[in-house]
C-alpha cells in the first residue's frame, strides 16, 4: 500500500510511482529521506504533467507567473470550466501573491487616485478582484456574466470590469444590445411586416458595400417612431406590399410638426429599402411632403405651473437645474455637460453651450450652495462636470439624460417646456427682436425668428391691445 495516496499499487520506498513524481518537487523526496509529517501530497486524479526535464524528472514552470491554486506547476487546463465566484471566500481562498491580482491592484490604485475613490469603493473593488483573480492562471479569461452575481456580495461590478478590461483578461459575453432590442420590437407584428422591418433595421445598423452604417441611436429612433403604425397595420395586413398611399397619408395627417416629419422620414427609409430589395412593387411614400417641422408656435406657461415647478425643487441639485432652465434657458444636454471650467463665479459669468453670459444673483447663490454640497459629498472627485451622481462621481462621465429627466419627480412640465417659456418671456418683455434673443441665449437664427414671431402674434392679439 502506498504511503502517500493509500492505494494498493506497486511501491518503491513506501510510495507509488505517481506519488514519487509529485514528491519530486518537494524539498524532501523519498531519495533524500522521509517526508516531514503533515506534508500534503497533491491529488493525482486527472493530472497532466509537464514535459520531462533533461534528466527525466518533471520540472516546474520557470516563468515568473505563479500557478493557479490547485494546479500543478506547468500543468495546462484540461477543459474550460464556468466558475461560480459567489462560492469563493475572499478571506480563506485569497492568494495575494497571484501575479494577475497584483497587476490588477496596481491598476485599481491608479484609478482610485485619478478619480478620487472613497475608502468604501476601494474596498468593494479590492474584494471583487480578490475573489476573481486569486485563482487566476496565465491564459485564463473572466467572463462578464460570471462576475455580475458578485453585486449581491457588496462588490462593485462596473469598476471591476473596467480593471479586468485594462488587464486584458475580461471576456465581455454580454449580448449585443441592438439585436435583442430589435427582436423585442418585432413581437406582435405580422410575419411579413416583421421580416421586412428586421431586414431594413439590420441594413441601417450594419451598412452595406454602398451605404455606410447608421448610428445605432438613429436606427432605434426610426423604429420607435413607426412601431405603433406597424402594429396597427399588422392587424389588417400581412406584408408591407399591401400598405397603400392612403394609409400613409391618413397616418401623416394625424400628426403635425416634428412628429409628422420624423414619421415620414422613417417610412421613406423603410419603403425605399423594400423597393430597392424588390420586397414591394411600388413605393407609397413618394412625393409626400413632410410639412412644417417647427410645429405650433410656443405659448407661455401659466403662472400656477411656474409656481408648482419652483415648489417641486427642494435639493441643491434640483434648484440649480431649475434655475439654469428657467433663467438661462439651458437645454438639458447643456445642463448635463456644464463643466467647472464654464463657471466664473468671482466675475459673475457662466458659459452655457459655448455662449458666455452674465450670472444673475439668484443663480449665483444656488450655484455656490450646490458647489458646497458637492464638495462635502464628493471631496476627492476628479470629475469636472458640475452635476454629479453616485455613479459618475468616481468617473469622468456626465450625468445621464435619464437621471436628469427624473431628478425632480413632482415637476409639472418637462425642463424643455420651462426653457421655451423663458425664451418666449424674454421676447414678450423686451420686444420681439430676434437679434436680441440670439445675443442673450445664443440660439440659432431660425429659432430666434420663430420665438419673435410667436411673441409678436401674442402682443398684437386683441386681448393684449385691450
Amino acid at each position: 500500500m502506498c504511503g502517500g495516496c493509500a492505494r494498493t499499487a506497486p511501491v518503491k520506498a513506501d510510495y507509488c510511482r505517481l506519488c514519487r513524481l509529485q514528491l519530486s518537487d518537494v524539498q524532501h523526496s523519498p531519495k533524500r529521506g522521509p517526508v516531514p509529517p503533515g506534508t500534503r501530497i497533491p491529488s493525482w486524479d486527472l493530472v497532466i504533467l509537464a514535459p520531462a526535464g533533461p534528466h527525466g524528472d518533471v520540472r516546474a514552470d520557470t516563468g515568473d507567473r505563479a500557478p493557479a491554486a490547485g494546479q500543478l506547476p506547468g500543468q495546462l487546463p484540461l477543459f474550460p470550466v464556468d466558475r461560480d465566484y459567489t462560492l469563493v471566500d475572499r478571506h480563506r481562498h485569497a492568494d495575494p501573491g497571484n501575479p494577475a491580482l497584483i497587476a490588477a491592484r496596481r491598476i485599481a490604485e491608479r484609478m482610485a487616485e485619478q478619480h478620487g475613490w472613497v475608502r468604501d469603493l476601494r474596498g468593494e473593488v479590492d474584494a471583487a478582484l480578490r475573489i476573481v483573480l486569486s485563482d487566476h492562471a496565465p491564459g485564463d479569461t473572466v467572463r462578464y456574466s460570471r462576475i455580475v452575481p458578485l453585486d449581491k456580495h457588496r462588490a462593485n461590478i462596473g469598476h471591476t470590469a473596467e480593471i479586468l478590461l485594462q488587464l486584458g483578461v475580461l471576456d465581455d459575453d454580454r449580448a449585443v444590445g441592438f439585436e435583442p432590442w430589435l427582436q423585442r420590437k418585432l413581437v406582435g407584428l405580422a410575419d411579413g411586416i416583421a421580416e421586412d422591418t428586421a431586414a431594413w433595421a439590420r441594413r441601417l445598423h450594419d451598412g452595406s458595400e454602398r451605404t455606410p452604417a447608421r448610428n445605432q441611436h438613429t436606427v432605434r429612433r426610426y423604429l420607435r417612431t413607426i412601431h405603433p403604425l406597424l402594429t396597427t397595420w399588422s392587424t389588417t395586413y400581412g406584408a408591407l406590399r399591401e400598405v397603400t398611399r392612403d394609409d400613409i397619408r391618413a397616418a401623416a395627417d394625424a400628426l403635425t410638426g416634428v412628429a409628422r416629419k420624423r414619421m415620414l422620414v422613417a417610412l421613406r427609409s423603410l419603403f425605399q429599402f423594400c423597393k430597392k430589395e424588390h420586397r414591394i412593387f411600388c413605393d407609397p411614400t413618394t412625393r409626400l411632403r413632410t410639412g412644417d417641422a417647427q410645429g405650433p408656435p410656443p405659448r407661455p406657461l401659466q403662472p400656477q405651473t411656474i409656481q408648482r415647478a419652483a415648489a417641486a425643487a427642494t435639493t441643491p441639485a434640483q434648484k440649480l437645474v431649475l434655475a439654469l432652465a428657467a433663467i438661462h434657458a439651458a437645454r438639458p444636454h447643456a445642463i448635463r455637460n456644464l463643466s467647472l471650467d464654464d463657471l466664473d463665479v468671482p466675475n459673475r459669468r457662466i458659459t452655457i453651450n459655448g455662449h458666455n453670459r452674465p450670472l444673475d444673483q439668484l443663480t449665483c447663490m444656488l450655484l455656490i450652495g450646490y458647489l458646497d454640497h458637492r464638495r462635502e459629498r464628493w471631496p476627492h472627485t476628479a470629475n469636472r462636470h458640475v452635476l454629479l451622481t453616485e455613479r459618475t462621481a468616481y468617473t469622468t462621465q456626465p450625468a445621464s439624460d435619464y437621471w436628469l429627466r427624473h431628478l425632480i419627480p413632482q415637476l409639472p412640465v418637462p425642463l424643455n417646456k420651462i426653457r421655451m417659456d423663458r425664451q418666449l418671456e424674454e421676447a414678450l418683455a423686451c420686444g420681439p427682436d430676434a437679434l436680441r434673443l440670439v445675443a442673450v441665449f445664443g440660439i440659432a437664427e431660425n429659432t430666434a425668428v420663430r420665438y419673435a414671431d410667436a411673441a409678436r402674434e401674442l402682443l398684437e392679439s386683441e386681448l393684449e391691445r385691450q
